[in-house]
């Protein structure tokens, strides 16, 4: 399995979970009166999103050559 295989795999896990911490954190900062954009703290939903779909991938590929070498 490929890098974008897996990722298109889990595409629709991925986007679910995301968009819908993306969600509510617009609603939790709306609610605060918070900007709704605060560079900083963005930064660390987008490493925290691109680590999860690593694990992903990574999990996939340790299972596809677990797979193949078996």
């Amino acid at each position: 399995m490929t890098l974008s295989e897996s990722l298109r795999k889990n595409a629709q896990f991925l986007l679910t979970g995301f968009g819908s911490a993306i969600v509510v954190l617009v609603i939790m900062r709306w609610s605060d009166g918070a900007p709704l954009f605060q560079p900083q703290s963005d930064l660390g939903i987008v490493i925290g999103a691109v680590l999860v779909a690593g694990y992903m991938v990574y999990r996939d590929l340790r299972d596809t050559s677990g797979k193949q070498s078996s």
